[in-house]
């Protein structure tokens, strides 16, 4: 599985090398290097392919494919994981969002009570003077009536 593995990660990466290398951005050092990494994975897949025949005639054929599908079904796995990771996340992110727009609707209606209350202390101290100065020229006027 490791070498077909390896040995598709080398196809994914030929084509944009082989570009680079056209472009002159990267130097055949480096191509050769990979060349003899691609090399040795196929002698690699080759041994493997005679080994599986000496246990089983045709085998060889066939333990390649068996590896790509088990290694399809290994990537459709971590891809579920990670699916149900980010599931998990984006509902933790909605729960904290949510908690937040929580206190600051409270926080909100606490200043709008405070705010309220302000005004209604603020009422009450001036309908407080309005009766005091009514009583004051209520006792002044009682006062010139007397005189």
């Amino acid at each position: 599985m490791e070498a077909v593995r390896r040995l598709v990660q080398v196809q994914q990466e030929k084509p944009a090398l082989q570009q680079l290398m056209r472009t002159g951005s990267v130097g055949d050092d480096l191509w050769r290097d990979f060349s003899v990494a691609e090399q040795e994975i196929m002698h690699e897949l080759q041994e493997t392919a005679n080994e599986a025949n000496t246990y089983k005639e045709g085998w060889g054929q066939s333990i390649f494919s068996s590896a790509a599908q088990m290694l399809e079904h290994e990537k459709q796995k971590q891809m579920q994981v990670e699916m149900k990771t980010l599931r998990e996340n984006e509902m933790k992110r909605q729960q904290v969002q949510e908690q937040r727009e929580e206190r600051e609707a409270l926080a909100t209606e606490e200043r709008e009570k405070e705010r309220r209350a302000k005004e209604a202390k603020k009422a009450e101290e001036a309908l407080l003077r309005m009766e005091e100065e009514e009583k004051k020229k209520a006792a002044a006027s009682k006062g010139k009536g007397k005189k």
